[in-house]
């Protein structure tokens, strides 16, 4: 028989339990609060950078002839979405003489095959500091100079960036670099300064040689990045490819939901940042999607990225990393 003071005695010892936990939960909280106010912007830009890099290699490995363009697409998201963090820029799956932005769109049949050069583009952001890095696979050894061609301006310009340089004399560097291998850069596609919340910022790290470029200070954050192609060494734009959309500045008259609706879409969940339109189309569905999508353009209300190509024919490689600079020399985050 358990006596009132025996009761009284388990009802406090499970009174004091739950309390010791809630304090507990209330403890680690803080921590974590605490935690993310130390972090600073480098620690941000490092964390980014991590998963990024892993990502990358992730779909380095996946990226197979047989595979589809939309299949590395949406394990990128998904991987994004598990590591806690955000796109900056979605996933660039670029083939052959395609240069950049093209990412797979709606119910993208696009297949990777033998022969093809693919360049994998990788953008995240940790509380809006971004990781810019990109590498390019071939299925083969026929272009394996183009590709190191790419990768050696890239890796070279991360181990001389300093503060107080000019921007220019990288482009001078990789420049000399690409054209040793025997190949031209991409001329109108350069690397660039990040910001937060702003993949593409003010100041640019051009390809080609003669430019003075921009200042480089203390605490910027660079996407360093370089072509090599087999063509022209210009890209073209394809107006029949526009798969990433971004909000534009200033207030625009929509007259139907579906474009308010995308507008709304790009402005509260993506923080006006770059978005696939096969986001919007899941969201949305494809008419009301379509619909919008097309209202807003035509109102100026967004910006489209087309596909960037080099001539038909054409073979283009791409390798970039970022850098966070200090006096010491740069940090390179992914």
């Amino acid at each position: 028989m358990v006596s009132e003071k025996q009761k009284t005695t388990k009802k406090d010892t499970k009174k004091e339990t739950k309390e010791d936990v809630k304090e507990e939960v209330e403890e680690e909280v803080d921590e974590e609060v605490e935690e993310e106010k130390e972090l600073t912007e480098l620690d941000k830009y490092k964390k980014a950078g991590e998963v990024a890099k892993h990502i990358l290699q992730h779909l380095k490995e996946m990226a197979k002839p047989g595979v589809k363009a939309l299949d590395l697409c949406e394990t990128a998201d998904k991987m994004i979405l598990e590591a806690g963090m955000k796109t900056a820029f979605p996933l660039n799956v670029s083939v052959n003489n395609h240069c950049a932005h093209y990412t797979s769109p709606w119910e993208d049949t696009l297949e990777l095959k033998e022969g093809d050069v693919v360049k994998i583009d990788c953008g995240i952001q940790f509380d809006g500091y971004i990781a810019d890095t990109a590498l390019t696979v071939a299925f083969d050894d026929v272009h394996k100079d183009l590709i190191k061609a790419s990768q050696e301006a890239t890796e070279t310009a991360v181990k001389v960036i300093r503060v107080g340089g000019y921007t220019g004399k990288l482009g001078d560097l990789i420049e000399n670099i690409i054209e040793g291998y025997g190949f031209t850069t991409i001329k109108d596609l350069s690397g660039h300064l990040l910001m937060q919340h702003r993949v593409h910022g003010p100041k640019t790290i051009p390809n080609v040689a003669g430019r003075r470029g921009n200042l480089i200070l203390q605490d910027e954050a660079y996407a360093i990045e370089t072509f090599a192609s087999t063509g022209s060494g210009e890209s073209h734009q394809d107006r029949t490819k526009r798969y990433i959309i971004r909000l534009a500045e200033g207030r625009f008259p929509l007259r139907t939901d579906a474009a308010k609706k995308v507008r709304r879409l790009l402005d509260r969940e993506y923080n006006k940042m770059p978005v696939a339109t096969r986001w919007i189309f899941k969201e949305l569905g494809p008419a009301r999607a379509k619909m919008g999508i097309r209202e807003l353009a035509q109102a100026g209300a967004i910006y489209q990225y087309q596909v960037l190509s080099d001539v038909s024919g054409a073979f283009v490689s791409q390798h970039e990393h970022t850098v966070y600079m200090t006096p010491e020399g740069p940090i390179k985050t992914t």
